[in-house]
């Protein structure tokens, strides 16, 4: 999938993790939200998402609730960037509602404006629902929905 921000900067998510986050969005799954990281690389002004975390067994799952606690994530992350050298790292990371069409909560907001304040690059903030996505690029604590692009 391509994803478009307003200035024409483009995310591409990799099969791979459409399938994966597809997974969390089917019943049973969708009846308590799940998440994890994206881990990809920046190309200019784009980002690639190759991989992404899925929920781990310190991770809190809720119907209305998914605390990413869980130290594997961060540890994910930091063995990407060694093994990459580098060019691998934490883009931004995902969770699901359950819902048709998910919006974020002021608890998503709230969340995202905090990594933002660690991170200065673009990050990607994606919510899955059962029949739609939404999804923001975040930096310098503004948020840009994303549009699915006619590009790839």
């Amino acid at each position: 999938m391509i994803l478009r921000t307003g200035d024409d900067r483009l995310v591409s998510i990799a099969p791979m993790v459409e399938r994966t986050i597809a997974a969390y969005v089917a019943d049973p799954e969708i009846q308590k939200e799940a998440g994890g990281i994206f881990i990809g690389s920046y190309r200019g002004p784009h980002i690639e998402i190759n991989t992404c975390t899925t929920p781990m067994p310190r991770d809190v799952r809720r119907p209305t609730l998914f605390d990413r606690s869980d130290p594997g994530h961060q540890a994910t992350a930091l063995n990407a960037w060694k093994m990459s050298g580098g060019t691998e790292t934490y883009v931004g990371e995902w969770h699901t509602h359950p819902v048709d069409d998910p919006i974020p909560s002021n608890l998503d907001l709230q969340t995202w404006r905090a990594v933002m304040k660690i991170f200065a690059d673009p990050l990607i903030f994606l919510i899955a629902g059962r029949r739609s996505i939404w999804c923001c690029q975040g930096k310098c604590g503004e948020l840009a929905t994303l549009t699915v692009s006619g590009v790839g």
